[in-house]
């Protein structure tokens, strides 16, 4: 379905930076099965420093880190780095997704994910551009929600042969409750 959604977002897309932006969103909360609220801004006018930052992303060698400040499971803040590598083949690249934002992105400092204009890709817009792909695949949006981009990645990766306890180390659960999202 991810790949189904980002060939979609031309179309749904105002421009084609925001069709980027939405690739790259989309690929990360897919890849990473991070939470909306772990890595995007809460409005589009958030200076919260919630969201993940410009600052908290390297890319090198084909590799992208990404610290993360803070998470559902990360209460006191220690915060933790990711790192995304080259997807499979077959399946939207997050490295190369992410990449091809950067290399878009105006120059400001702030939040990753921004508008051209500089204003944060908020979560509801996350929410909303996420329904109109359901939509546009005929699929029941209130069947849906963003947390289903944490159920595709537990699924995907429960699917591809990976242990029980790999799964909760690459995508940060702390019990197995994973097990509920596998599909």
């Amino acid at each position: 379905m991810l790949q189904m959604f980002m060939a979609q977002l031309q179309e749904i897309c105002k421009s084609p930076y925001e069709a980027v932006l939405f690739r790259a969103a989309f690929a990360i909360a897919f890849f990473e099965a991070f939470r909306s609220s772990e890595f995007l801004a809460a409005s589009r006018t958030d200076v919260s420093g919630r969201a993940i930052a410009l600052q908290d992303v390297t890319v090198a060698s084909g590799v992208v880190s990404i610290h993360l400040p803070r998470s559902k499971t990360d209460q006191r803040e220690k915060g933790a780095w990711v790192t995304l590598r080259a997807a499979p083949a077959g399946l939207p690249c997050p490295v190369r997704l992410l990449s091809e934002f950067l290399a878009l992105r105006p120059a400001i400092v702030g939040p990753l994910f921004v508008h051209l204009d500089g204003s944060c890709l908020s979560r509801f817009q996350f929410a909303s551009v996420f329904r109109m792909c359901l939509s546009g695949q005929d699929l029941p949006a209130a069947a849906f929600g963003v947390h289903s981009f944490r159920i595709g990645a537990a699924t995907y990766a429960a699917g591809h042969g990976l242990s029980s306890q790999q799964v909760m180390e690459l995508r940060r659960w702390r019990s197995a409750a994973f097990k509920s999202y596998v599909r």
